[in-house]
């Protein structure tokens, strides 16, 4: 009897470690989580919505499905695409693809767009200090079978800065800053860096993004969660 009631507590720990298996996401099915977009000055260009429309657990992997819209600053549609993230062990891994910016990805929907790319990490216990996965991705454009140009980008020198608290439209968060160089390239690199805040239950609260001489150029703010 004690055998079994030693084996069930581990089969619901288990599954319960998988049902939250990082803490910075929420894990319900219909989630549903839209950020403001602005430009260097502060105003709004874009909006996205992000929606969970499955979230999966097989062999200890929990996947979670996502339906994304980037909307313009009149309300009108302009770019839409799925995106998974996966977590295994307590770390959250997501694809570096998203990182394109969606106006240039609108700019060659009628073309034949190929992506490769490497996962980014969030691991459950963050520390200030601690650092994280660098990544490549690279985006070809050709059309009718004739390559038109790659772009590439390098995250690196990523690690957890700070702990902050953050208040944006959707309410007020403890976070953990954390801050990368980027070098992207098309025909020259450009070097530029960015810090995003994450916050327990929600995920990314706010992003900012600096040119190399570290002037602001845009940032990302939370709207709502529900």
């Amino acid at each position: 009897m004690k055998t079994i009631l030693l084996a069930l507590i581990g089969i619901i720990s288990f599954n319960l470690s998988a049902q939250n298996c990082n803490d910075f996401y929420s894990y319900k099915k219909g989630t549903f989580i839209e950020y403001i977009h602005n430009n260097a000055k502060g105003k709004m260009e874009s909006i996205s919505k992000m929606l969970i429309t499955d979230v999966i657990t097989e062999n200890g992997i929990i996947a979670l499905k996502t339906d994304n819209i980037y909307y313009d600053d009149k309300d009108k549609e302009t770019y839409k695409f799925q995106q998974t993230y996966y977590c295994q062990d307590g770390v959250i891994t997501f694809d570096m693809s998203n990182m394109f910016d969606p106006k240039t990805m609108e700019g060659y929907k009628d073309m034949q767009v190929s992506l490769t790319s490497d996962k980014l990490d969030l691991p459950n216990n963050l520390t200030i200090g601690q650092s994280l996965k660098e990544g490549t991705a690279t985006m070809e454009i050709s059309n009718q079978g004739m390559k038109l140009m790659t772009m590439n980008i390098h995250v690196y020198n990523r690690k957890v800065e700070t702990k902050e608290t953050i208040t944006v439209p959707a309410g007020t968060y403890e976070c953990f800053k954390i801050t990368y160089d980027v070098e992207s390239k098309v025909i020259f690199k450009i070097q530029g860096k960015a810090a995003e805040w994450y916050a327990k239950g929600i995920g990314m609260v706010k992003q900012e993004t600096y040119d190399s001489k570290g002037k602001i150029t845009g940032s990302t703010i939370l709207k709502s969660f529900k």
